[in-house]
């Protein structure tokens, strides 16, 4: 797995457990049947793509180690400076920032930020869309008059019913509509991203660790656009500014401002190492609540999927043309990599030695494969994975073990998809 993860308070599925398939450990999976079909027009998997892609690593690997130290170097122990106007900035905007709890089968399973923006006269919410993925209903506790704890705040204050108006997955942006928000409430105004400098300084308001409405503060490291990160089962696009704001689980979707109290972006998630946090850029944002939005359906039960499709999933869908043919996967074993009826993979034994030199995967089993595993030297390792983030048929991001000790060293993009990678980001 990627060393990041999103900032949420506590686990969405701290009641229950998370299914999700790890293709490192498909080796172990319960073979369930043998396959018997192919998938046409593919090429995710491009053999001499893949062939090159550890040389390539390789080579950079030393200097990015070396970089990374001295970044480590020059920013620990360093002092974060006071900033003149900041108790403006919380004064003004601390009653726009909303906390958020996520609600499934009656309880309360997560719990994140938000704030109120003004959309053509109407107040909304803006939150990421991993705080209210897959809840049955939302609740919204604006501040109180007086500081409360978390606790006090669920049992006894009361709160706003919310319900989804439109998300924007890819981006990880969610819209909320309240029913009776009170209008005294203030929405923020907008910053630039174009800008956002390296340098500046950069505040977050957000309920860190069930800390309600903390305020903090700290430079922006970097704007990086067209990002590209990663939470469980799902892979998101975005401008983002990396800040050293200090953001931590229960963040997610509260807002960051600049010096001049403008939303500048919307705090999501943060990568390991002393002060990797991350927002989503500003004009991200206005763009999605611009949008028009689309019908939310509701999702259907894996097991109903299963009971309508039958057992093996995969099914044809259009993808560009390609002249490496079709994966044959007529010798395959099919796998149910965590156990809940569905398959969701496919091993390839190619010598008969009972070892898997290639695993495809449908990680959200929606019968698509976007995923393949190769073990070039069979030592039930698998140190490529190839990814196809954008379901088209094609591999634009990689996974690269390159010491082959069960955990990914490097992460490459392509981002035009032309087979050549145009970035190596060092774990």
């Amino acid at each position: 797995m990627i060393k990041r993860y999103f900032i949420i308070i506590i686990s969405l599925f701290l009641f229950g457990k998370v299914f999700a398939l790890d293709i490192r450990n498909i080796n172990q999976s319960k073979i369930v049947s043998q396959a018997a079909y192919k998938v046409n027009d593919t090429n995710l998997v491009d053999s001499e793509n893949a062939e090159n892609l550890l040389d390539s690593v390789k080579d950079l690997n030393e200097a990015l180690s070396e970089k990374q130290k001295e970044i480590q170097d020059n920013n620990k122990n360093r002092s974060q400076p006071k900033y003149k106007g900041a108790e403006d900035i919380y004064n003004d905007f601390s009653s726009s920032v909303v906390f958020i709890g996520s609600r499934k089968n009656n309880r309360l399973e997560g719990m994140g930020s938000g704030f109120v923006i003004n959309q053509k006269g109407k107040l909304r919410i803006i939150t990421n869309w991993h705080v209210i993925d897959e809840a049955d209903s939302l609740s919204v506790w604006l501040k109180p008059d007086k500081m409360v704890d978390e606790d006090y705040l669920i049992t006894k204050v009361e709160s706003f019913g919310a319900k989804i108006i439109k998300v924007n997955k890819t981006k990880d942006l969610a819209m909320l509509q309240v029913e009776k928000l009170p209008i005294k409430v203030k929405p923020v105004s907008y910053g630039k991203f174009n800008k956002v400098k390296p340098g500046q300084t950069s505040f977050a308001i957000g309920h860190p660790e069930g800390l309600l409405w903390t305020f903090t503060s700290g430079m922006v490291s970097q704007v990086r656009p067209d990002y590209i990160w990663r939470y469980k089962g799902s892979r998101h696009k975005a401008n983002v500014i990396q800040t050293q704001a200090a953001i931590n689980p229960g963040n997610s979707g509260g807002p960051l401002f600049n010096k001049n109290k403008e939303l500048i972006g919307v705090n999501t998630f943060t990568s390991e190492g002393e002060n990797l946090n991350f927002a989503i850029a500003v004009d991200d944002v206005i763009d999605f609540i611009n949008e028009k939005p689309k019908p939310l359906k509701k999702k259907k039960s894996k097991y109903l999927q299963k009971k309508d499709k039958g057992n093996t999933w995969i099914k044809k869908k259009e993808k560009k043309t390609s002249d490496k043919g079709s994966i044959d996967l007529s010798n395959a074993q099919e796998a149910d990599a965590n156990e809940n009826g569905v398959i969701d993979a496919w091993l390839v034994d190619e010598n008969n030695n009972g070892i898997f030199e290639v695993a495809y995967g449908d990680q959200d089993e929606d019968g698509i494969i976007e995923i393949v595993a190769i073990d070039k030297n069979e030592d039930k390792n698998f140190e490529i994975i190839l990814i196809d983030t954008n379901n088209n048929g094609n591999a634009d991001e990689a996974e690269i073990d390159e010491d082959e000790d069960g955990k990914v060293d490097v992460i490459a993009y392509d981002y035009n998809e032309d087979g050549e990678w145009d970035k190596f980001e060092n774990l």
